[in-house]
């Protein structure tokens, strides 16, 4: 039989190719644990958690638990891990009872290897002996990926010859992770080589050294980091030694604080993060907001302009209700503009990149640059329909205040070496942020003396 495509050859390309996008709206919570071998874990609520080994007790699972319960929330939250030794603890003792303890390992395969050690108790012996039970069978063990060290009335596993391990335990047992030794920036290459979709990063450790070190890290990538601090020195505008001055002494952007009484405890910055990623980039200001499950500190006024002084944040309460104050990053600008910022830089870059790829061809003429320019004319619309860019407005003589101008070079105007490199310049846009309004003044006077009475076109008084 002959075959159609003689007469007619139909052939339908499909030029559909879109670059990922960077989510802006997902928070990642960074701190020690051995629950799961992966640096990044992904949870759309706290019962994959527990499904994972988190307790109520674990420092991520109230920051976790923090996050999740803002109205309205993100529909998820990732985990990223630091690695870190793990203290052993008897949670129960019970005659004829086996206490489990498995260590999970992972080749450069990514092949997973469980090494069990079950250690039955013969008779009502105390911690030491159940301890020292699992302890020797480890040492047995030459295939164990972790050395076993007892020391009142816990037995510390950690790592062995720098292997990466996890830990499940049975029932009678618990776990928890010690402070790391891990350096943040180890950790966070780590993080982003597994999985670099993500935008906010928490931190549990609030040690100084720590924070400072995640602010350096976050700095110099696009993302933001959020942190919570009680240093007294923090409601003292001459302390120069508290991390929120450091943090402000280094001008970082990209990252914000809280000055939080239960710090320790509490986790502000996951809050606010939350409910700020639930709405779109350039819908939000980051103060004002009120967090669920979140204890508000009790400042004076003086401990509060010390604090902001220093362009930190707080949660307090106002008569019945508890809000965010500020919303500035340490350097001094404010949060959601660096975020609108973040964004809209990424709306552009895809949507060209979008133009690129999908077509054969963009010519080097009017025509070709008028479609670039069609591209980040639509992500600045956009950005306005969000609520970032300004809308067009009026002054008071009816005057075009525009919310953006975009302009692009006429191809007559552009060099002949310039269009052999086949690189498009001058390629420029202007765009007024809308702002928020965070606070109101109104000025007003009492007076018994008769006001200006503005008469209606029908003769009746106003």
């Amino acid at each position: 039989m002959a075959n159609i495509d003689r007469i007619v050859n139909v052939q339908i390309s499909l030029n559909t190719a879109e670059i990922s996008r960077e989510g802006f709206s997902t928070g990642l919570i960074v701190g020690a644990h051995a629950h799961t071998l992966g640096r990044v874990q992904t949870y759309t609520s706290l019962d994959g958690m527990m499904n994972d080994g988190f307790t109520v007790a674990d420092p991520i699972f109230q920051a976790a638990n923090d996050y999740f319960a803002q109205i309205p929330k993100p529909k998820h939250v990732k985990i990223g891990r630091q690695k870190c030794a793990v203290e052993l603890t008897v949670a129960d003792i019970e005659e004829t009872e086996t206490y489990s303890v498995f260590t999970l390992t992972k080749d450069s395969a990514g092949n997973v290897t469980t090494l069990a050690y079950r250690y039955k108790n013969v008779g009502y012996t105390d911690v030491e002996d159940i301890l020292t039970g699992i302890a020797n069978l480890i040492l047995a063990d030459a295939d164990a990926v972790v050395n076993p060290v007892i020391g009142g009335g816990t037995l510390t596993l950690g790592a062995k010859a720098g292997k990466d391990f996890a830990i499940k335990v049975s029932d009678n047992l618990s776990t928890r992770a010690l402070t790391s030794t891990e350096a943040i920036a180890k950790t966070m290459a780590e993080i982003v080589a597994e999985d670099n979709d993500f935008y906010g990063i928490m931190l549990m450790s609030r040690r100084q050294i720590d924070i400072m070190a995640m602010a350096a890290w976050t700095e110099a990538h696009t993302k933001i980091f959020g942190t919570a601090i009680n240093e007294d020195g923090a409601k003292d505008a001459s302390s120069m030694t508290d991390t929120g001055y450091l943090l402000q002494k280094n001008n970082y952007f990209r990252t914000f604080w809280f000055y939080h009484q239960d710090a320790e405890n509490d986790y502000p910055e996951c809050a606010v993060m939350a409910r700020c990623f639930s709405i779109l980039p350039g819908g939000e200001t980051w103060a004002n907001k009120r967090l669920a499950g979140v204890t508000p500190s009790q400042l004076t006024e003086t401990e509060y302009l010390s604090i902001t002084y220093k362009n930190g944040n707080t949660f307090e309460k106002f008569r019945n209700i508890s809000i965010t104050q500020n919303g500035k990053t340490a350097a001094g600008e404010w949060i959601d503009v660096i975020r609108f910022r973040d964004w809209l830089v990424e709306e552009i870059s895809n949507r060209i990149f979008t133009l690129l790829v999908n077509n054969d061809k963009i010519p080097y003429t009017d025509a070709g640059i008028t479609r670039v320019e069609a591209q980040i004319r639509s992500a600045l619309e956009l950005g306005q329909a969000r609520g970032g860019i300004a809308p067009t407005e009026y002054d008071e003589n009816h005057n075009r205040n525009l919310g953006f101008t975009v302009t692009v070079p006429l191809s007559s105007q552009i060099s002949f070496g310039q269009k052999a490199s086949r690189i498009l310049e001058d390629v420029e846009f202007t765009a007024r942020l809308a702002g928020a309004i965070h606070c109101v003044e109104v000025r007003g006077n009492l007076t018994y003396d008769n006001l200006i009475v503005d008469r209606l076109a029908t003769g009746g008084v106003a």
